[in-house]
């Protein structure tokens, strides 16, 4: 019974952590508790709407074999596209009619309550399905597949964000949206998977290229969340005199400002 308790605290408290850490950062206007809780249970749903994809897509692409190719498919079609797609779904069932929705930092508190309520659940399958191996199993899940989905989901609700904010950018970020986290999680489980049909030095070596990944995804999930906080402080609501358009154009400029900087450090 104690084991079956230390399982289940190990499987969610890593969550627990990165939720607390998002939503501490929302403090001009914090989401209402029963919203949060609503996206978090969403992404419990999404669970199982990915699992009906991962079914539907199983019927059309081939995938999962012991090769390199094989266990790439899987990383994607079984894996990234079905779960990002079901957690874009339920995060756009939760914000489409949300009166709250009213700040780009909003967008990825939400994604984050979507995508972290997806990796609680599959978690807790997890420790079951390997109830034998919990500690390794739960310890690793923490410490990589859960920080993954968290990422996964800042970036997101990022480009969430600035497709409900931006109208002139809007089907760009809504597909963006979608592209980036399932490039990131296919390239994530595309290291993992394929380490696994792969000789012991080669796969030591992808298994370290994942945690590079995961570290320079992790530093840029931050700064996204920094650019957000940094388009709704220039936006005061109380302001009559700052139409919608100028508030676009201030945050667009800032978008502008900050790809001329990546560009800049790439040159060097």
């Amino acid at each position: 019974m104690l084991t079956s308790i230390f399982a289940i605290l190990l499987a969610v408290i890593p969550a627990v952590l990165l939720l607390f850490f998002v939503v501490g950062k929302d403090k001009r206007q914090p989401e209402p508790p029963g919203q949060l809780i609503k996206a978090f249970l969403a992404g419990v749903v999404s669970v199982f709407v990915a699992l009906v994809l991962v079914g539907i897509i199983g019927h059309v692409v081939p995938y999962g074999n012991a090769t390199v190719a094989g266990q790439m498919g899987l990383a994607f079609w079984g894996a990234a596209i079905p779960e990002e797609l079901a957690k874009l779904f339920m995060l756009w069932l939760v914000l489409r009619r949300n009166k709250y929705f009213d700040e780009h930092f909003d967008g990825v508190v939400y994604a984050t309550m979507v995508g972290l309520g997806f990796a609680t659940f599959e978690n807790v399958m997890y420790m079951i399905e390997n109830f034998d191996n919990w500690l390794i199993v739960g310890s690793t899940r923490a410490l990589m597949a859960v920080p993954a989905h968290y990422a996964f989901a800042v970036f997101m609700g990022y480009f969430f964000s600035l497709a409900h904010f931006s109208p002139r950018r809007r089907l760009y970020n809504g597909v963006m949206a979608f592209l980036v986290p399932v490039l990131l999680h296919g390239l994530y489980d595309t290291f993992l998977m394929v380490s696994g049909v792969m000789p012991e030095i080669a796969s030591v070596f992808l298994v370290i290229l994942c945690i590079v990944f995961c570290y320079y995804m992790h530093k840029e999930a931050l700064r996204r969340l920094a650019k957000h906080l940094q388009a709704d402080s220039i936006i005061v609501p109380d302001v009559v005199e700052q139409s919608q358009d100028e508030r676009i154009d201030e945050i667009e400029y800032i978008e502008y400002e900050d790809i001329k900087s990546d560009e800049k450090d790439v040159d060097k």
